[in-house]
């Protein structure tokens, strides 16, 4: 047995590890929706189990097609299942690639200092760095750095996802927290658009868009909705936030949206935002830079991006991800977003598919 043999046994039982966990989670989300909606179809389960088997290769996708489902009240072929994405596409287009966005400090290398990137500073193995990976020798010379543009910064642990390893930290709980910071970035809180703080004031809103690599080499986005925290909140958790579907083309709200139940609303829980008539600022140029930045990494297909749009306008873009990138509630409630892209034939041509029997 040689070392690729026993990382391809590990990384087989860390997928059906993950699998489980993931259909568990579906069928959670499906029981929230049937409280509110009533039970789904069966009609509409047959049709999700006959696609998972005959296209997708195995009946363990159905779960997320049955939330897929309950939320858009009908079947849709070309739907990608949440755990397929995770178990075959990704590993079939990305490879080892897909881990790239775990570490904070390759944005600087990859994307460089691109005006989106805000970036002020990283922390790798107890060293201290400026955005261009430029080591700082001073602690007080790096809190200068990184508080130069205002009174708090975000710090972000690599491999921190859902919202978990960031922290919102001012000048003394940063100098009192900084020797024992894990590997991540560092980035200036960000003053979010009038828009964005109508909504939820304690936090800032986040555009998640979904880029892919087409078939003729462009990148483009397929997917895009905003992130809302909690007023208890002092960022976007997964946990709890409210997500709002937009227009991939013009950046437009839809009417509905919805709570980390998936139940659908038509205002912010907490500020009471009307939702519906309302447009993300800057969307065209929102959409410019992910797909200009997109063309820099090609050899990562699939990018979901977290941005953030300033009170002046300007784009910034506070996390890329490749290996982890969640398509589940865009494909839910606006997809199939993927169509085009041949994902749903991976299934039976890939020996991802039998761990997850």
């Amino acid at each position: 047995m040689n070392l690729d043999t026993i990382e391809q046994a590990e990384d087989g039982l860390r997928m059906k590890v993950r699998s489980r966990l993931n259909s568990r989670t579906a069928a959670k989300v499906l029981r929230s929706i049937e409280t509110a909606k009533g039970p789904l179809p069966k009609q509409l389960q047959s049709q999700a189990d006959q696609y998972a088997v005959e296209v997708l290769g195995s009946r363990s996708y159905a779960p997320w097609l049955y939330v897929y489902c309950a939320v858009a009240g009908e079947f849709r072929q070309g739907w990608i299942p949440d755990n397929y994405y995770m178990s075959v596409v990704l590993p079939a287009i990305e490879g080892r690639y897909g881990g790239l966005s775990d570490m904070r400090s390759m944005t600087a290398c990859i994307f460089g200092q691109e005006k989106e990137i805000p970036d002020s500073g990283y922390v790798v193995k107890g060293q201290l760095y400026n955005a261009s990976l430029e080591p700082v020798s001073s602690l007080q010379e790096f809190t200068d750095l990184i508080f130069a543009g205002g009174e708090q910064v975000a710090f972000k642990a690599d491999a921190s996802d859902r919202g978990r390893g960031v922290h919102i930290l001012d000048r003394d709980r940063f100098l009192q927290t900084a020797a024992g910071l894990p590997d991540g970035v560092i980035q200036p809180f960000i003053d979010q658009h009038e828009v964005f703080a109508q909504v939820a004031a304690s936090s800032v809103g986040t555009l998640r868009m979904t880029t892919v690599l087409e078939p003729d080499g462009r990148a483009s986005v397929r997917s895009a909705y905003l992130r809302f925290g909690r007023d208890a909140e002092d960022h976007v958790a997964s946990e709890s936030n409210i997500r709002v579907v937009l227009d991939t083309a013009t950046g437009a709200f839809s009417p509905v949206g919805y709570s980390v139940d998936w139940l659908e609303i038509d205002r912010h829980p907490d500020s009471g935002f009307v939702f519906a008539g309302h447009q993300v600022p800057s969307y065209a140029a929102c959409r410019e830079a992910v797909e200009r930045l997109h063309r820099r990494i090609p050899m990562v297909p699939s990018i979901g991006w977290d941005l953030a749009v300033a009170r002046d306008g300007s784009v910034q873009v506070l996390e890329w991800n490749s290996g982890h990138n969640d398509i589940k509630f865009s494909e839910a409630t606006s997809g199939p977003c993927f169509q085009g892209l041949g994902w749903e034939h991976l299934g039976r041509n890939t020996a991802a598919s039998p761990i997850l029997a």
